[in-house]
């Protein structure tokens, strides 16, 4: 029996399309921004890497709020402007309650480090540097937290440029087809076509045996640019409609 196979781990519908996705890798949770395109008002949701949902459509009160981080139990969130893509403004929600651990709108955000995040204010020139504690909304002038990043786990395909191995040869895909190396195998992403839909689909091998191919997304009216990102050893897909997150264990 082989022991090499792609499996579902779960599939998550969300009733508008998807603006950002952030991943909190340190706690397996991803963070979800929707936008209603009738209001143009965000709304939000956490997942975990198995599909349960941590926080469910919690809309804020102004189009202008969007994505910026996850940590944990908290909810990082920024102000843009209506004509500029920066504007003052940090919202923290922790996510159990729901509720708001504060809201400045005096300052902007400029990096986001381990459970502190660094602004300036909108009022004082270039050059100082505040930094807001994103549990208790502590703000200080001098850096003596950790300003270290959260830890990244994310990897995307690339796509590939040499001979294809002979084992995908009697795959008629078209377009571009996109490798990973994942531990000591290999994923390959590609669409097929039949009449007018495409097909995305993801195939496990080694460097000369295909183990396992599913079709992940089915029945689309366009190709999809970016097939996937890879998180640890789970790998996630955005369906075409930016409507559905779908995720898969190797």
């Amino acid at each position: 029996m082989n022991k090499y196979t792609i499996n579902n781990v779960f599939e998550r519908n969300f009733p508008f399309p998807i603006w950002k996705i952030e991943v909190d890798c340190l706690h397996n949770q991803l963070a979800v921004e929707c936008r209603d395109p009738d209001s143009t008002l965000p709304i939000f949701y956490v997942l975990d890497f198995k599909g349960n949902l941590l926080l469910e459509q919690f809309q804020s009160e102004s189009r202008e709020w969007t994505l910026e981080d996850i940590q944990g139990d908290y909810l990082i969130l920024k102000r843009f402007g209506e004509y500029s893509p920066i504007q003052a403004g940090i919202q923290v929600i922790h996510i159990p309650t729901k509720s708001t651990v504060f809201t400045y709108m005096e300052y902007v955000i400029k990096e986001v480090f381990n459970k502190v995040i660094q602004a300036y204010h909108r009022s004082i020139p270039s050059g100082l540097f505040f930094y807001i504690d994103i549990v208790t909304g502590e703000v200080s002038n001098t850096p003596y937290f950790d300003t270290s990043f959260p830890a990244r786990d994310i990897r995307y395909p690339i796509p590939f440029q040499g001979t294809v191995p002979s084992f995908l040869n009697q795959i008629s895909f078209i377009d571009q087809i996109w490798l990973q190396p994942y531990k000591d195998l290999f994923l390959w992403s590609y669409h097929t076509q039949t009449a007018n839909h495409y097909h995305l689909s993801l195939s496990l091998s080694s460097r000369n045996e295909l183990f396992d191919t599913k079709v992940i997304i089915d029945d689309m009216d366009k190709l999809i640019p970016q097939p996937y990102f890879t998180v640890k050893d789970h790998t996630f897909f955005l369906s075409s409609n930016k409507m559905k997150i779908s995720s898969y264990l190797v």
